[in-house]
């Protein structure tokens, strides 16, 4: 792993922040989570615009302006000798870091029959922000692993689907795709969907009706796009990545990797 701390790349044994500091007491930072394809960052740009306005949803004014932040994380992510990279942002009140890491590439099963999904009542305090305090979506998460699935959706108390506690969430019915955009965290690699679509209707969905959709599947930055092979325990459409799914996830390879 490579640390930037405050401008300076130093062993990751030796960075630290201090204990009286409001990210540490009360988790009062943002931070956002790129990877590369191909060595190169993946819509860099949109990542650190979105780092910038988790910060004034918040009310954080942060001490790094954004130029700087982007030449700092260009300069770290070069000293990696790792194929691919996990690449971690943090802006707290007076302090940047940034880490570099080599990404854990999802098995190719994943994407050839689809993943589990379970459940999850509730929904993120502050949708709009990635903050470092979000316990909520670490419990859910933690939750989807104690069950054996790969992530948790996340249900409001009117049974409406939000998001997942780390991603991103799609549906098809009847060849049209569908996805939410109340209340959720706008996700750059969910853009990039909306984008390559050729059409995306935004309509909110209950949990019910989630489990008749022909096709499900989640995004996210360091998968891309996952299909949902069941979501507890009850068979997505054909238990197989559907046709829409199949045709994004193509495009999104082309695009990324091609």
């Amino acid at each position: 792993m490579i640390v930037n701390l405050n401008g300076k790349i130093i062993d990751e044994k030796r960075a630290h922040l201090s204990v009286c500091s409001d990210a540490f007491l009360r988790g009062f930072a943002v931070f956002e989570t790129l990877r590369t394809y191909r060595k190169q960052l993946f819509r860099a740009e949109d990542h650190l615009g979105r780092l910038y306005i988790s910060a004034d949803v918040i009310g954080l004014n942060p001490k790094w302006k954004l130029a700087k932040v982007a030449e700092e994380l260009a300069k770290t992510v070069v000293r990696t000798r790792s194929r691919e990279s996990r690449v971690r942002v943090v802006l707290t009140a007076t302090d940047l870091i940034v880490y570099v890491e080599p990404i854990k590439e999802k098995p190719d099963t994943f994407y050839r029959k689809g993943v589990k999904l379970v459940s999850y009542a509730g929904k993120r305090n502050t949708p709009r922000a990635k903050v470092i305090g979000d316990s909520f979506c670490f419990l859910a998460n933690r939750h989807a692993q104690n069950s054996g699935a790969y992530e948790s959706i996340l249900v409001d108390p009117s049974t409406y689907v939000r998001e997942c506690a780390y991603a991103n969430i799609f549906w098809v019915n009847g060849g049209k795709l569908f996805t939410t955009n109340k209340e959720i965290l706008f996700g750059i690699t969910r853009e990039t969907v909306i984008e390559l679509a050729d059409s995306c209707i935004f309509k909110g969905i209950k949990y019910s009706g989630l489990l008749r959709a022909d096709e499900v599947f989640i995004t996210q930055t360091s998968s891309g796009i996952l299909p949902v092979s069941t979501i507890d325990g009850h068979t997505v459409g054909t238990g197989r990545p559907g046709p829409v799914t199949r045709q994004l996830m193509r495009k999104f390879k082309k695009l990324t990797w091609g």
